[in-house]
């Protein structure tokens, strides 16, 4: 969806034009000043910058001619401040109307007048504004490179409030290459910056929380997205500032779109492109006309959809912008996908045209939309092979951006922002207190003893030591259950691993791969569906603690048929249910089981001569569920198992999921493993959990 991709100006009419009201009053002020002071000096020259920079948000073409006024006038007066600032306002104006090569040029100029007068601090804020063209072409890393050395100069020079844009920006570079811890960790930075500051009123404020937002809703948490553009917008209308508007309201369009109310959103987008078009701001046209675009296509209007991406098509081509083209081709190729009127051929070139625009871009996240519709596409007109290639690679994409490992350390980092925040609070508390203790204690110097004032500060400290004692041990307190939680995250993780084994997997694509090369096409289908499903069914329960006993040994049946097509029915399996198990309502953690089947299949079955059987039952005894898998296999005796004392890494790893089960439900779940004269069985105990 579009709120996780285009930063677009949309703003709803009342709003955006009472902004552009107060913006040509400004105008027409700095105008008239301009006509009655006929004389060619600095004043005049400090005029036409600042009516340079007001035309910059509502009519950058007068805005390019007036800078260049000020160019001219700054070069005869030989005014090299006034000269470097008028260069640095017209690429201020080209950027605005797409020209970014221009844009380019007259930063370069801009620099290097400010390069020869010293000026550090200038010359950064050029580095910041080149890195803004950058980001406006979607060259996002080249972007962050120019952030990050401005954010050198400010850092050398101390300046706390312009390292705390630049974090602002380097953090939305992060967001669009899809790297979302070392976004959040940019945004929190320079959050903490504002409020240490007191800052909390200034614009730049509000433009952190509102991409805060728009990470939030990337990471599909609109209640959190919702909440921050609305804090964001309240700011911007305070202000009266007519792009901080648009952008939240935009992006509360696009949480509107994500949370089902499309045209709630739509309003807002035609209102934002009838502003733009007076603007004459062809990057905020083409965001309003992409978002409708989207919007249509997402209700299921594909036809009335195509024309507004035809149309933004042509004006990213033009401004180069290589993410915005990535997914105005991706929904092309929904359009002639999944409408009515079906053009598969049209479609697939679309999703591939999106594909090399989004690695152009960087773009994981775009990388794995185009994917992921390329395979829905090929695997309909059964190109099985190609589609599963394409599956598999998306999935890669996802977990690369969407990890477990990611959301804890997003998790971690906002976790350290508020601790950080409680302790400065604290901090200023306690320093505002000492200083009025200090200044009665002065004001008392002479009326109190020796004594008393020793036995008040032998007080204060005491108070002081006691509430530091307190803080420490809450601390500690949190860091235990810090550990708990990182336990149980890491353990869940593994448990992932464990059911997307690699062997299992390049195994299974072998053994598709091996009915293909034998023309058994039918069976390398059959095979391809069941792996497909079980993939994409792994990947969704893994996100859940507990799941339907039901939901579970559906998993489970589907990956013992695998495992049979594997070994071309080497062996036959069984699962019973006890009656008085009702098996929608209990509940289990996901592929409890799956370790132990996989070692009856490949360490007792698959080394038995003849025909083995696996089977599987599940009963309700003393309160506990319990779980069997008996095998007649070779067992463990003749394996050698027993003998080296080995433990399987996914017994290792139930072994700790039942720990944790066991300290959170404050139960006894078991596993106990019974040698018989032919095979294995394997009881497992769980706490009988009831969803309702």
């Amino acid at each position: 969806m579009l709120s996780f991709r285009i930063k677009a100006l949309i703003i709803l009419l009342v709003f955006s034009v009472q902004g552009a009201d107060a913006q040509r009053s400004k105008v027409d002020s700095l105008s008239q000043l301009l006509r009655e002071g006929t004389s060619q000096d600095t004043v005049r020259l400090k005029t036409l910058n600042e009516l340079a920079y007001t035309y910059y948000s509502i009519d950058p073409k007068s805005g390019v001619d007036t800078s260049q006024e000020a160019i001219d006038l700054g070069l005869q007066l030989r005014n090299h401040e006034g000269t470097a600032t008028a260069y640095a306002y017209r690429g201020h104006n080209y950027s605005a109307l797409g020209m970014d090569s221009l844009a380019l040029d007259s930063y370069d100029q801009a620099m290097k007048i400010r390069e020869e007068n010293n000026d550090l601090k200038g010359v950064a804020r050029l580095i910041y504004n080149k890195g803004l063209v950058y980001f406006n072409e979607s060259d996002y890393a080249r972007a962050n490179d120019n952030n990050r050395k401005a954010y050198e100069v400010f850092e050398k020079a101390k300046d706390s409030f312009l390292m705390a844009k630049m974090l602002n920006s380097i953090g939305i570079n992060h967001m669009y290459l899809s790297q979302y811890p070392e976004a959040i960790k940019s945004y929190l930075d320079a959050k903490r910056i504002y409020e240490d500051l007191g800052l909390t009123e200034d614009r730049q404020y509000a433009s952190i929380l509102s991409n805060i937002g728009l990470l939030y809703a990337r990471l599909a948490k609109f209640k959190e997205a919702e909440t921050y553009q609305k804090q964001a917008l309240l700011f911007f209308e305070k202000s009266d500032f007519q792009e901080g508007v648009a952008n939240a309201l935009t992006n509360l369009g696009r949480v509107y779109n994500d949370t089902g109310n499309p045209e709630k959103a739509i309003d807002s987008y035609k209102k934002a492109y009838d502003i733009m078009e007076s603007n004459t701001n062809e990057r905020g046209m083409a965001s309003a006309l992409t978002n409708m675009g989207i919007a249509y296509s997402e209700m299921g209007k594909y036809a009335k959809a195509v024309p507004y991406f035809k149309q933004t098509q042509k004006i990213y081509e033009k401004l180069k912008n290589s993410n915005n083209l990535a997914i105005v081709h991706r929904y092309l190729g929904d359009c002639y996908f999944l409408g009515s009127e079906k053009k598969l051929a049209l479609a697939e070139e679309n999703y591939e045209t999106s594909f090399e625009y989004a690695k152009e871009a960087e773009s994981i996240n775009l990388q794995f939309n185009a994917l992921e519709q390329l395979a829905s596409l090929q695997s309909e007109t059964g190109n099985y092979k190609q589609a599963f290639k394409n599956k598999t690679e998306a999935v890669v994409l996802r977990d690369s951006f969407a990890s477990v490992e990611k959301k804890e350390e997003i998790a971690l980092l906002e976790a350290d922002y508020e601790y950080e925040k409680e302790k400065s609070i604290l901090l200023a508390t306690h320093e505002k207190e000492q200083a009025i203790s200090n200044a009665e204690m002065e004001r008392q110097k002479l009326m109190i003893t020796g004594l008393s004032l020793g036995a008040f500060l032998i007080v204060v400290f005491s108070v002081v030591a006691f509430q530091l004692y307190k803080k420490r041990e809450r601390v500690l307190s949190e860091k235990k259950i810090s550990e708990f939680k990182t336990k149980v995250a890491e353990t869940e993780l593994k448990a992932l691993r464990s059911q997307m084994n690699p062997h299992f997997i390049f195994n299974a694509m072998n053994s598709i791969s091996d009915y293909m090369a034998k023309n058994d096409l039918e069976t390398a289908n059959t095979f391809l569906v069941k792996f497909s499903k079980l993939i994409r069914a792994i990947l969704e329960s893994s996100e859940k603690k507990w799941i339907p006993l039901e939901e579970d040994l559906e998993l489970t049946e589907l990956y013992v048929q695998i495992e049979g097509l594997r070994l071309k029915d080497k062996f036959e399996h069984s699962i019973k249910v006890s009656k008085d198990v009702d098996m929608e309502n209990t509940m289990v953690p996901p592929l409890i089981l799956q370790p132990f089947i996989e070692n009856s299949i490949w360490h007792g079955i698959s080394k038995k001569e003849t025909k083995g059987h696996i089977d599987i039952s599940v009963k309700i005894e003393n309160q506990l569920l319990v779980c069997t898998v008996d095998d007649d296999g070779v067992g463990r005796k003749t394996n050698g198992a027993t003998k080296k004392g080995k433990t399987s890494m996914g017994l290792k790893i139930t072994k700790n999921r039942l720990d944790i089960i066991n300290q959170l439900k404050k139960e006894n779940a078991s596993i106990q493993m019974i040698d018989k004269e032919e095979g294995l069985r394997v009881e497992l105990k769980l706490p009988l959990e009831l969803q309702f």
